[in-house]
């Protein structure tokens, strides 16, 4: 199992970015690759994703550990684990911290795509990338 850690400051508070991160249907807006997304419940999530010229559709378990602020996904196949952990740094600014943990060679085999060092270097592009662009869109809201 592979395991990738990244963080970034948003210059936003961090209640903002946990509601953020509960609004399943606008993940399109900042996950590459996800072509739509809907909640069903508090538990689960549906997801829509688009990868090269494939397409698959996945069921996700969530959990929220509200009063610590930390929100976890599972996906079963490919495995993937992410956990969302959310830190006020003040007021007004917040450290979100994202934790991966997946097979790399699942995820190749799911989604296609390069083998080895190539593949985590990809994943690990594209969880950065996708920080940013959630940043982006809670910074532009304010």
């Amino acid at each position: 199992m592979s395991r990738l850690e990244e963080q970034i400051n948003i210059d936003v508070p961090a209640q903002e970015v946990w509601a953020q991160l509960h609004r399943i249907d606008e993940y399109p807006k900042f996950v590459e690759g996800v072509k739509s997304a809907a909640a069903h419940g508090s538990s689960r999530a549906h997801l829509d994703i688009r990868i090269g010229d494939g397409e698959q559709a996945f069921e996700t378990r969530l959990a929220d550990r509200g009063g610590q602020k930390v929100m976890d996904w599972t996906v079963d196949k490919p495995e993937l684990k992410c956990a969302f952990a959310v830190n006020p740094l003040d007021e007004e600014h917040t450290q979100l911290q994202v934790r991966l943990e997946y097979d790399a060679e699942a995820v190749r085999t799911a989604f296609g795509g390069p083998k080895g060092f190539a593949q985590v270097h990809a994943i690990e592009e594209a969880v950065r990338t996708d920080l940013e662009k959630f940043k982006d869109l809670l910074e532009s809201r304010k």
